[in-house]
């Protein structure tokens, strides 16, 4: 391996890393497309030893003014599409790594960074976004759960006026809310039966199980901690682990918590089939008042909308069409056809506005009746960013 040490004038506040970065053994510190929030994070970086693999190849080269990198004598800059759908499925990944690491170093740090960067997906396309939850399938159940309640919490905290600051401490909240049963989760989903009596009792105690590992591991926020420890309260004192009422529970931990619900029947389990969106929206509508704030459960449904992007849908002329963006007319979003009434499968997808009434949207329905896998990359012509390999 050959290593070069980084400078402070190679990571830029704020803006994507565009490359991995090692410690002087080589081994992984960050991964390339982190966005690092404060010149203080990146001081203390780069004091630490802060490297980047110049490649077995060996042909990148500082350029003249040091502030860049170009490949053999080319000037020009070699970039590569990313899309958001591959941004998140980065967090994703490290996420992952992270919780699994037996001693993670900088832990809080990393956490944030991962935030951060699910507010540039965001920034890039919002109703890309918010199709991950419905289109992105890899990676472990229990991390896809955190990346989802990440991802709806951006969405409703920005929905309710909340600054950047504000949002990200409550998305570190949601991707590490459920880090004392992240192995229970993946079980239970691949179960065939519902929880038994001590699953069930896990569940209950993870929110203060949780908390006890985020100390140990360096985070010392308050309110992060409290979003943590208040994710499974309900209005109505039925939630746990203490039975919290009203206001009793913040307003974030409720936003948490109605998130996390969110996804939980989104995604489904192995004994439960995913609910249709409409379905989980007029569930959570159905308990406002009760274990739901009528005011927030109001939020969710204008956010995230009745047709939410990535949702499968059937059209009035029996075209099928993935949905790709939210209007302001909730029942007219703009949906790209996969698949024509005469069953043909579109190569590339066509774009139709549902407020046609030959597209007008007749149902939703189930992913799992389309029967083919769709590139998301196929169905949105923005949300993507240009990086440097």
């Amino acid at each position: 391996m050959s290593i070069t040490k980084l400078q402070l004038h190679q990571i830029q506040v704020g803006k994507p890393l565009p490359f991995d970065a090692v410690d002087a053994d080589g081994k992984m510190l960050l991964r390339r497309g982190i966005v690092i929030e404060s010149q203080h994070q990146i001081e203390q970086l780069v004091s630490r030893g802060l490297y980047r693999d110049l490649g077995p190849e060996q042909l990148w080269n500082q350029s003249e003014d040091g502030t860049g990198m170009t490949i053999g004598n080319d000037p020009r800059p070699v970039a590569k599409k990313v899309s958001v759908f591959e941004l998140m499925a980065q967090v994703q990944q490290s996420l992952d790594a992270l919780l699994t690491e037996t001693e993670p170093q900088d832990f809080p740090l990393r956490v944030q960074q991962l935030a951060a960067r699910v507010q540039h997906g965001f920034k890039l396309d919002g109703d890309a976004a918010l199709a991950t939850i419905q289109m992105l399938h890899q990676g472990r159940y229990a991390l896809r759960r955190l990346m989802h309640g990440a991802i709806l919490i951006e969405l409703l905290m920005a929905q309710a006026g909340g600054n950047e600051a504000q949002r990200q401490v409550v998305i570190c909240a949601a991707l590490t809310m459920n880090i004392s049963m992240l192995e229970l989760q993946d079980e239970l989903f691949h179960q065939a039966s519902p929880p038994n009596p001590l699953q069930l009792a896990q569940v209950r105690e993870h929110p203060t199980r949780s908390v006890d590992m985020l100390r140990a591991l360096g985070v010392s926020d308050e309110s992060w901690l409290r979003f943590v420890a208040q994710h499974h309260e309900t209005i109505d004192g039925k939630g746990t682990p203490r039975g919290l009422a009203g206001a009793q529970i913040c307003r974030a931990g409720q936003l948490l918590s109605l998130a996390d619900r969110y996804g939980a029947m989104a995604t489904g389990r192995g004994y439960r089939e995913p609910a249709l969106p409409n379905v989980v929206l007029k569930q959570i509508f159905m308990d406002k008042d009760k274990s739901v704030d009528a005011g927030l459960a109001g939020l969710l449904v204008k956010a995230v909308g009745i047709y939410p992007p990535g949702s499968l849908v059937e059209l009035a002329n029996g075209d099928i069409a993935v949905v790709v963006k939210r209007t302001q007319s909730a029942s007219h979003p703009v949906v790209r056809c996969v698949k024509t009434y005469s069953k043909q499968i579109l190569a590339q997808p066509r774009k139709r506005l549902t407020s046609e009434p030959a597209y007008a949207i007749s149902r939703l329905m189930p992913m799992s009746q389309l029967g083919f896998e769709v590139d998301p990359t196929l169905l949105w012509d923005e949300g993507f960013e240009v990086e440097p390999l």
